[in-house]
């Protein structure tokens, strides 16, 4: 919890936490060094997966057993960098490896939302994993900044 208490703008409460650390523990991932003795994880990334029924999917689908598809979007709740080890590719590593995971479980796009404010995480979604911004977010946080919905979508 220090981890994200400290630099989050806006952290969940522990509840929100275990609900995904339950529903979804491998799309939770801690960043731990293995160089030194202090084994308190320094990055981590907490995730989940909502699945909607697709309508129009499904009627051109005859193959349909009951008539419904789902379609299966993935979610970036938070990723947090200690201070200290930010720009070193942490951050970065730890957004591919849960974009892999909810690929592979099937996820047609990934969405997240973060302060306009946020440079670091602006640069790190838009120019190197390719989110793109589909939304403006009009006071969204509780400190009454702005933030951008964007997705990824995925092949």
């Amino acid at each position: 919890m220090h981890l994200v208490q400290k630099d989050l703008s806006e952290p969940y409460s522990v509840f929100t936490y275990r609900y995904f650390l339950h529903r979804w523990p491998q799309l939770c991932i801690l960043a731990v060094p293995s160089d030194s003795g202090d084994r308190r994880p320094i990055g981590c990334v907490v995730c989940k997966i909502d699945a909607k029924r697709d309508d129009d999917a499904a009627e051109n689908n005859n193959d349909a057993t009951d008539g419904s598809m789902k379609v299966y979007t993935g979610y970036i709740g938070m990723l947090a960098v200690e201070k200290e080890f930010r720009r070193s590719g942490i951050g970065t590593s730890l957004a591919l490896r849960a974009i892999r995971r909810m690929q592979q479980m099937g996820c047609q796009s990934i969405q997240l939302e973060t302060e306009v404010t946020n440079k670091g995480a602006m640069r790190l979604y838009e120019d190197r994993l390719g989110f793109i911004r589909e939304e403006l977010l009009v006071k969204y946080y509780l400190n009454w900044n702005n933030a951008y919905r964007l997705r990824l979508w995925l092949k």
